[in-house]
């Protein structure tokens, strides 16, 4: 690992590495605990592991193999397909030459939830300076070799080109020279011209498309452990009620069940104590169908608790009465003189509107499979937020943050409601309750 750059970025502070006999990797290092933009901070180099985390984007091995790193959440939104293409045309390497590869949750990456159509516009600058960065280290890597002017060099497709006398190297035959240069100041990397871009703009199918129409196993829905049980979660259909009774002894009897029991604990959710774990009835059977199979037997007597008595028609009736008498509403925009405005109009016209609850209904049904071993957590979840996932799992296992491991699967629709971590919650709770790998799937309310 040779770095020489004495002052350090917060933001995109780059750090060239030499992989033992395989290749170049590069490392952005960004402030792990927040995804935006830092503060510009001189550090020495040798604080670099107690401040920045490497994120490797870009390795390169002798061999000329391009890997590059997806490590937000696939949706369906395109980014484990798109992102990559950032780094790739800033690099110059041509995308049918380019592995892509996805990640577990990892500090070292930065922020990896996917949410809010966020992704590309909080990565975009950054990918393309680490991209634009591994190019000018393998430019002024071919140019010290030829003793020429790196102004003289430009890349295309895997290969750095001197375009006055022609000459031509692979990417993969610069990897250890490349690894020796210090890091270039970021100010000094000059990003492309929107209008040298070959990739960006292009049509290119989703790396993943033939997985997906082939059925491999990429969704969490997919995932399978050795040992795994199957288990369904029946919750309370008001929310905040909680188990009185359950016929748990019918429910065993069922074909293919191993365990049931009543779970009657609460874990808030940043406070809210609908949105993390609920009280319900855990049922755990050898296959899905049996799971759900039981599941129809269980029979459960509710304490609904304070909202068994609210419906739709009472919140539409209080929303009238807040209208008309003005208490509980809050001004967002206040623009004009509305009321001189209705003086001077000839003709008013007066309505109500109103939607209706929307829920957000996702193809693949919500899911987290959890292996639970001492005071350690490994998570295959298909979830927008895993850094919420890991913290939230944590607490409510009492163990420390790191004791959870997340791998982030492809999501089959996500619509922010994958932002909430209570499916893994309830992985993770039964996991450890069972003793035994546990892949939970939702179960309606009612």
């Amino acid at each position: 690992m040779n770095t020489q750059s004495s002052e350090l970025n917060r933001r995109a502070f780059l750090k060239v590495s030499t992989l033992v006999s395989t290749g170049l990797f590069l490392g952005y290092y960004i402030n792990s605990s927040d995804d935006a933009v830092g503060e510009v901070s001189k550090l020495k180099p040798e604080a670099l592991d107690s401040t920045f985390s490497p994120n490797a984007f870009i390795s390169i091995t002798k061999d000329g193999t391009v890997t590059l790193v997806s490590a937000r959440p696939e949706i369906g939104q395109g980014i484990k397909t798109s992102l990559p293409m950032i780094l790739a045309e800033e690099l110059g390497v041509n995308w049918k030459d380019v592995k892509v590869v996805s990640v577990p949750l990892n500090s070292i990456y930065g922020g990896q939830a996917a949410g809010g159509s966020t992704s590309t516009p909080t990565s975009y600058l950054r990918l393309r300076r680490l991209g634009a960065t591994a190019r000018t280290l393998l430019v002024q890597a071919a140019a010290n070799s030829w003793g020429v002017p790196a102004a003289e060099c430009k890349v295309k497709d895997g290969s750095v080109i001197h375009t006055p006398s022609a000459r031509t190297v692979k990417f993969g035959d610069l990897v250890d020279a490349a690894s020796k240069l210090p890091v270039p100041n970021e100010a000094s990397v000059r990003l492309k011209d929107p209008s040298e871009f070959t990739l960006l703009g292009s049509r290119v199918s989703g790396v993943d498309n033939d997985k997906v129409v082939t059925g491999k196993p990429l969704f969490g829905i997919d995932q399978v452990v050795p040992g795994m049980v199957y288990a369904v979660y029946a919750k309370c259909p008001v929310w905040g009620g909680k188990v009185v009774s359950a016929n748990l002894d019918v429910v065993k009897a069922q074909p293919g069940v191993r365990d049931a029991f009543i779970i009657n604990e609460t874990v808030p959710y940043h406070n809210n104590p609908v949105l993390g774990l609920v009280p319900g009835v855990a049922i755990l059977a050898d296959s899905t169908w049996n799971a759900f199979s039981a599941r129809k037997q269980l029979q459960v007597v509710w304490d609904e608790g304070a909202f068994a008595k609210d419906s739709w028609a009472g919140y539409k009736e209080k929303a009238k009465q807040m209208v008309q008498t003005g208490e509980g509403l809050k001004r967002v925009r206040n623009d004009g003189d509305v009321d001189k405005a209705f003086e001077s109009a000839t003709t008013l016209h007066e309505a109500d509107y109103h939607f209706a609850f929307i829920g957000h209904t996702n193809l693949e049904p919500q899911n987290t499979t959890a292996l639970v071993t001492g005071d350690k957590v490994q998570l295959w979840s298909p979830t927008q937020n895993p850094t919420d996932v890991q913290n939230s799992v944590a607490e409510a296992l009492g163990i420390e943050p790191e004791n959870v491991s997340i791998v982030i699967t492809r999501i089959g629709g996500g619509f922010g409601r994958r932002l909430h971590p209570d499916p893994a919650i309830e992985a993770a709770v039964i996991a450890k309750k069972s003793k035994s790998p546990c892949k939970t799937c939702l179960v309606k309310r009612r």
